[in-house]
């Protein structure tokens, strides 16, 4: 179980730590960024899946259901769009808005539960998704910029996790599939670019061109780390846990990056993390709430 608890916090730790990896790439275009992280999480996914015999053989089966490719067509479009944003707000110095998306990530998952799956909320619930929805509506206000950015990153992971929800495939295999799937488009944009003389890659630093292609490596192996503690731990650690990730994200923007922040956009954190406290006390109380989980 110590293990379990040991891979689960390395994987959120890595992916808190993103902002600094995509700091180093903010002189490359978002979407040149994010077509060379499909290609180069391809290859770390070939390790990962054809070395191990269950997920080789996932794999393999995996082509037999059309209905499971259909949805991870749709998963790999979600969560290539994810990256793309996400990758977007760090370079344009916006990480606290897109730690915010992530902050707000469980509580849509609350909200699809209830219009997706059908799902009861106990009130505790309802109190948190109605103090996010007041947290993002004040960030608005407060700012008067509307956080397209922070609302795209948590709307796309949410809706990758819904549909991720419907899927039986495991997280690795299925990642895999999605890259394979992405990568054709993946391989013709960034021939285009190359075409355009407008890629970085091979065109500028050979410290540029390490850092696309160690970014598969980055993308994949937190996710990896979260799978292995996600089998054997109980969804409630898993689900409370995951806010390292913001957090570290949060105090990346404001700390180490040097965003801004001013009181209304403090207040509207405040607000939101009040909302995810609550609905961390919703899921310890126990047994009676498993079922809304």
């Amino acid at each position: 179980m110590f293990k379990a608890y040991l891979s689960l916090l390395a994987g959120y730790i890595g992916w808190g730590l993103f902002p600094l990896y995509w700091q180093l790439l903010t002189h490359v275009s978002p979407v040149e960024v994010t077509l060379h992280r499909i290609i180069w999480s391809i290859p770390v996914l070939v390790l990962l899946v054809h070395m191990s015999k269950r997920r080789h053989r996932d794999f393999v089966q995996i082509f037999q259901a059309k209905t499971e490719l259909k949805f991870l067509f749709l998963t790999a479009i979600l969560i290539s769009l994810n990256w793309l944003i996400y990758v977007w707000a760090v370079t344009n110095g916006r990480v606290l808005e897109a730690s915010m998306g992530y902050f707000l990530a469980p509580l849509i998952h609350i909200s699809s539960g209830v219009l997706v799956f059908k799902e009861k909320l106990s009130a505790l619930k309802w109190l948190a998704v109605a103090l996010a929805a007041l947290g993002v509506c004040f960030y608005i206000i407060s700012q008067g910029v509307f956080p397209w950015a922070g609302l795209g990153v948590g709307f796309s992971f949410a809706a990758y996790g819904v549909l991720r929800k419907k899927i039986a495939t495991g997280a690795v295999v299925g990642l895999y599939v999605e890259t394979l799937m992405m990568a054709p488009i993946a391989l013709i944009g960034l021939f285009i670019m190359q075409y355009q003389h407008s890629a970085s890659f091979l065109n500028s630093t050979p410290a540029t061109d390490w850092w696309l292609i160690l970014g598969g490596l980055v993308t994949v192996i937190p996710l990896a780390l979260f799978t292995i503690g996600t089998r054997q731990l109980p969804m409630a650690s898993v689900g409370i846990l995951f806010f390292i990730t913001p957090s570290m994200q949060f105090v990346m923007g404001s700390m180490v990056l040097g965003e801004p922040i001013n009181t209304g956009k403090l207040i509207a954190f405040l607000i939101i993390w009040s909302g995810l406290i609550l609905y961390s006390v919703s899921i310890i109380r126990g047994p009676k709430q498993t079922a809304e989980n």
